[in-house]
């Protein structure tokens, strides 16, 4: 009974907050834009926080989740990483245990399965055990040396810490946290190369939808000028029936008759070309 009463009384006031004018007055907005705000609040609330990944900074991001926030933000909060899921992944992890809050966006949710490796090398020996570090790769013995195994590993916070603190306290503004690209590796040149692509793919995508989307403009376009020719040709019909119930006979044959005798007017007086009503004044007709 007990139970049924405050199950009535909460629903109750559920119902009732959720009709409150407050409530009906919020804001409606889709949830790109809604990510977009709460990534803005928490930049702005706490300096640790910052956003990587793939096209986040100058592009606003594949689906502009991030619109705005590396022109407000800069590079050193907003950066851009190359096509390197895994790689960035780590990066992110390794901030986080360094102290700071780092925001890492994947293009879709399947390349997130990328840190898993991640996941694995933080994962517990046995449930008795805390959360230590261990290496992805067993340790192998190498000829007749003994297999040297550490199960702790030295947690690299401080050296960390204090190299992301000296990247993040940087005072020139807009200055790449991503070192220079070295022509010597490859690697970097094929990263580099494929975001030239991928933006070309995104440019030719985005000219496909627009194209799209100027076709049934233009459809529209032709359908309302077609929708204007039916009108004025309606609209001539019904002139031309106007015209045909006002017609009168003995009227028209008087009007035939009238124009078969009446004389016409020279076009030239003394060899010069004149009006019709100059003529009319010389020759005195009214």
């Amino acid at each position: 009974m007990l139970r049924s009463r405050l199950t009535q009384a909460a629903s109750a006031a559920q119902r009732a907050f959720s009709t409150s004018p407050k409530v009906l007055a919020v804001k409606q907005m889709t949830v790109r834009d809604g990510l977009n705000s709460a990534l803005d609040d928490e930049l702005a609330r706490d300096d640790r926080v910052f956003l990587l990944g793939e096209e986040v900074a100058q592009y606003d991001g594949a689906y502009k989740v991030s619109r705005g926030l590396w022109k407000k933000y800069g590079d050193k909060r907003i950066i851009d990483t190359p096509i390197t899921e895994m790689g960035f992944a780590g990066i992110a992890v390794g901030a986080a245990m360094a102290g700071l809050r780092p925001i890492c966006e994947f293009m879709t949710f399947n390349f997130s399965m990328q840190a898993i490796d991640h996941a694995n090398s933080l994962k517990p020996a046995n449930h008795n055990d805390r959360l230590l570090l261990r290496p992805l790769v067993r340790p192998q013995p190498i000829g007749d040396s003994p297999l040297l195994h550490k199960k702790i590993i030295e947690s690299p916070r401080s050296s960390l810490l204090t190299e992301i603190n000296d990247i993040l306290q940087r005072e020139r503004v807009g200055e790449i946290i991503a070192p220079p690209l070295d022509r010597s590796k490859p690697d970097k040149m094929e990263a580099a190369r494929l975001i030239v692509i991928r933006r070309r793919k995104m440019k030719k995508h985005k000219l496909k939808k627009l194209r799209r989307k100027m076709k049934f403009e233009w459809a529209k376009v032709r359908q309302r000028r077609e929708m204007r020719k039916e009108k004025a040709f309606q609209a001539q019909l019904m002139s031309q029936i106007k015209q045909a119930e006002s017609f009168n006979a003995e009227q028209y044959v008087a009007e035939v008759l009238r124009q078969a005798n009446e004389v016409p007017l020279p076009r030239y007086w003394k060899g010069r070309r004149l009006p019709a009503f100059i003529i009319k004044q010389k020759l005195g007709i009214k």
